[in-house]
């Protein structure tokens, strides 16, 4: 008999308030049988009214069902279960049930009124957090109560004194301008009869506050502005409503006198809100949608260790870098400010420092956009706590300053914040460098995945398209990025303009003027197509590619477009391939490559057609690969064609005598990686890589572009040996010699110095982690091969003894797990009921296997 098992509403468990309104269902198998040739699912209402009875389907399917039943409507509430058949027709049990519900589909369903606080709004002033309170009558116990909340800026709503819901900086981020979301939160405990009391406080947010790396301020408006509509369903069946509107009480006088995500907060606990306005009715026309998403919450709680640093400060360690908050208890005399600062690392000389993620040094001494991250507390003489809502920072360190008493380590702890995202991912390895570097990775997708795709939690906190681009596979492994990318490729497409291009930051962080020109650039404007082609190969999600295939067709135009141009002087006159070349346009090129091969703002500012003609051609092949999946036959010709022809025209340009005589990684890496060359020409320049790798003692020579394809390239070709020791050596350039150095996230560069071995640049930027997908889906193995198949080809090197991964696919948990013992290597594998894999062992022999545990074994010295 088999059962289904962790049902799931769009991705998402038990999600509250979607707007999807023909949702699919997901289930895992669970039983004493392998697998599922039927299935049978049931809808109903909070009523236990029927909205939809499949019957008996015939099908192996299990993700991405469906649903078939009546149209679904505002605020309806439903559950479902599921009923399976196995491969011998024996009919299975009722899963569990799980819930969704429906959010407001309709605007004519929002009868609250935009409200705002009763000032006037200078630009460059800050303003004190704003307070909304009503206090409302409710005759006769609710059966039923929800509350729909959305902002321009950040929310944080209470009722009856106790916290709505377990969501921070919510609503979350998108471009305010196009599209707001909204949350929906189950009030149903905490409304009574009686009196009731509703209070929001309002913060600047992405809204109103510092963002980007030029800390722009009201880059969507300078008006932060809340809307709410509490709604609840007495036993008579009523429907009663309290809606924010004009009769809302307001102040700016209570203690968050300045709140931003990038500086803090400053807070005087001596204030409580004194009610003596009323807020003012105000308009926003921007639509609003459901966030369908994970929520962002409060995760992993640290406590510090005090050091003592050798100037004689008292400095927290936390142990780990993080993007979070601080909680703090603390007594002092009322008006006595203590101030807690914030930073990822200490400097040269060991004493607490912030400058590694600013701007410019004349910035620091002018005073000008200087990044804060700190906590400033005014004390109100009685023993109190405080934990920030309205600012978030990159810190792995505090540094108090002014702290009245004895400090101790539970005075001060540490909060990481992030997106709720179900780890799905592990791997565990013979060498604690190895487990070390996934580890990393993990915490600095933690530090940077809240709500969208950041860089960088400290400096600049934009969602920059090449980051997401390069790491999703990564992402991928060790989390169920799936509802998170899902709503960032929304904010991609909001921001798409009507020649296809696509910004390089998304949501903008301000940036449209300095670096609108760049913008579009290759290798951070194609992951419109990177993105959704990776989404569906990875979760096996043919309508998400079908929503953004439009999306992914005009960038591709725009890049096709651009390149039936050619630059003014001409560069390649007796081009046959002209029509294939791209060489226009500003792009960043390969970033941070670890040597500096060119002036940074010439090479912006001059065309790059070696890697935009690459990108062109593996743009066009992924397309070509989509348009066949949404049977677009003129597309696939098309496609194919400038998938060709910019192929031919990298080898008659960049391709001599089939060869490529360069002596930077990047270039060698780039064009087998892009798949770009064949047949001779592949294997010298493969082997002037490894000669090239070889040579630097196997330090890394890549910057953002071209690192994902090292070690694969490595592997595919044989030099498995040369992949391990590219990733274990500790030297400079390289991943393991920034844990060498105590890292525990990934940098923003290879060395996290400047030329005078100063810290510098961001300690948590998740880019160059990107390497860790090689773990999984190379050391280990593991890669998804299609609809509920697998391919597990395993390369045990580089002196493990071990090697233990596990993947908790959308289809189960697939797993792959290798010992050595006495030159004799051991696989264990793992595949999910339902499931099939194909086993690939180092010898080239191979095995086609069900669900379950399979064993295998050779002999290392015979290979």
């Amino acid at each position: 008999m088999i059962t289904a098992a962790k049902l799931r509403t769009e991705y998402l468990d038990n999600p509250l308030g979607i707007d999807i309104t023909r949702p699919r269902f997901f289930w895992i198998l669970q039983g004493d049988s392998n697998d599922q040739t039927a299935y049978r699912i049931e809808v109903q209402n909070d009523r236990q009214e029927l909205y939809w009875d499949s019957g008996k389907v015939a099908s192996e399917d299990y993700t991405h069902i469906p649903y078939g039943g009546k149209a679904l409507q505002s605020r309806d509430a439903l559950s479902w279960r599921v009923k399976l058949w196995d491969e011998r027709n024996i009919e299975g049990e009722w899963s569990l049930p799980a819930t969704f519900e429906m959010g407001l589909l309709k605007e004519e369903d929002w009868s609250a009124c935009w409200i705002t606080g009763d000032y006037e709004v200078l630009k460059k002033q800050r303003y004190p957090a704003d307070y909304f309170q009503k206090t409302f009558m409710v005759a006769e116990q609710p059966r039923k109560a929800r509350i729909y909340l959305t902002a321009c800026g950040l929310y944080d709503a209470y009722l009856n004194g106790e916290r709505i819901g377990d969501q921070q900086f919510a609503p979350g981020v998108t471009d305010y301008r196009i599209r707001l979301q909204y949350q929906t939160y189950d009030i149903s405990e905490h409304l009574r009869v009686g009196n009731n009391e509703l209070m929001i406080i309002l913060g600047d947010g992405w809204y109103r506050g510092h963002v980007g790396a030029l800390s722009f301020s009201n880059v969507f408006g300078d008006e932060t502005k809340v809307l709410g509509q509490l709604e609840y369903i007495t036993e008579r069946g009523a429907l009663e409503t309290v809606i924010t509107d004009g009769t809302f009480d307001w102040t700016n006088k209570g203690p968050i006198r300045e709140n931003d995500l990038k500086d803090g907060e400053r807070v005087d606990s001596r204030l409580v809100p004194a009610f003596s306005h009323k807020a003012k009715i105000t308009a926003c026309s921007t639509p609003k949608s459901a966030s369908n998403n994970v929520p962002i919450r409060e995760k992993e709680i640290f406590t510090p260790k005090l050091i003592t640093t050798p100037a004689g400060k008292t400095v927290l360690d936390f142990g780990q870098n993080i993007a979070g908050y601080i909680s703090i208890k603390v007594q002092g005399d009322a008006g006595h400010a203590v101030t807690i600062k914030l930073g990822e690392t200490l400097d040269s000389k060991g004493e607490f420092t912030q400058r590694n993620f600013q701007i410019e040094d004349e910035a620091h001494a002018r005073g000008k956009k200087y990044i804060k991250q700190q906590l400033e507390y005014i004390c109100n003489g009685q023993e109190s706590t405080y934990k920030q809502r309205f600012a978030i920072s990159g810190f792995r360190y505090a540094y108090p300053e002014n702290w009245p008493g004895k400090l101790t380590e539970d005075s001060v702890t540490a909060i990481a914040v992030y997106s709720d995202m179900e780890e799905t991912g592990r791997l565990a390895a013979s060498d604690p460098f190895v487990n070390q570097l996934v580890a990393n990775t993990l915490w600095s997708m933690k530090g940077n995945f809240l709500d969208v795709p950041t860089d960088c939690p400290t400096r600049e906190r934009a969602a920059w398209t090449g980051d997401a681009q390069i790491f999703f596979n990564t992402g991928s492994y060790l989390m169920n990025t799936a509802p998170f990318f899902r709503k960032w490729l929304k904010d991609l497409t909001d921001r798409q303009g009507k020649d296809g291009k696509v910004p390089n930051i998304v949501p903008t962080v301000g940036n449209e003027g300095y670096l609108k020109a760049v913008d579009g650039s290759v290798g951070w404007g194609d992951a419109s197509i990177i993105v959704p082609h990776h989404f569906w190969k990875k979760y096996g999600d043919h309508a998400l590619l079908e929503a953004h295939y439009p999306s992914m067709k005009a960038f591709m135009e725009f890049e096709i477009k651009r390149a039936s141009r050619t630059f003014p002087t001409r560069l390649f006159k007796k081009n046959p391939y002209r029509k294939y070349t791209y060489d226009t346009g500003q792009h960043f090129g390969e970033w941070l490559e670890p040597e500096k091969y060119e002036n940074f703002i010439i090479g912006m500012i001059l065309p790059r057609p070696e890697e935009s003609t690459a990108y062109l051609s593996y743009d066009a092949s992924l397309m070509a690969a989509a348009a066949a999946e949404m049977n677009d036959i003129s597309a696939i010709a098309r496609y194919r064609e400038y998938e060709t022809g910019a192929k031919q025209a990298y080898n008659y340009l960049f391709v001599k005598e089939k060869d490529i005589r360069a002596d930077r990684q990047a270039k060698l890496v780039r064009p087998l990686g892009l798949g770009l060359l064949e047949g001779e020409t592949y294997d010298r320049v493969m082997k002037r890589l490894v000669d090239n790798i070889r040579k630097r003692q196997h330090t890394i020579g890549t910057g953002f572009l071209s690192t994902p394809f090292v070690l694969p390239l490595l592997t595919e070709n044989g030099y498995i040996e040369d992949a391990y020791t590219m990733l274990k050596q500790d030297k400079a350039p390289g991943w393991m010699y920034q844990i060498k150095k105590g890292a525990t996230t990934i940098w923003e560069t290879w060395t996290g110095l400047n030329e005078q071995g100063e810290v510098n640049a961001s300690y948590n930027h998740y880019a160059f982690g990107c390497i860790t997908e090689w773990l999984f889906a190379y050391a280990a193995g593991i890669q998804v091969a299609g609809p509920r198949s697998f391919t597990i080809r395993p390369f045990p090197g580089g002196g493990l003894n071990y090697l233990n991964c596990s993947y908790d696919s959308i289809y189960g948990r697939v797993s792959s797990n290798w010992l050595v013992v006495n030159e004799t290597c051991v696989l264990k594998a793992e595949v999910p009921k339902g499931t099939k894999a194909r086993i690939i062992l180092p010898s080239g022999d191979k095995a086609d296997v069900g669900p379950g545990e399979h064993e295998f074994q050779w002999r290392l010295g015979d290979l």
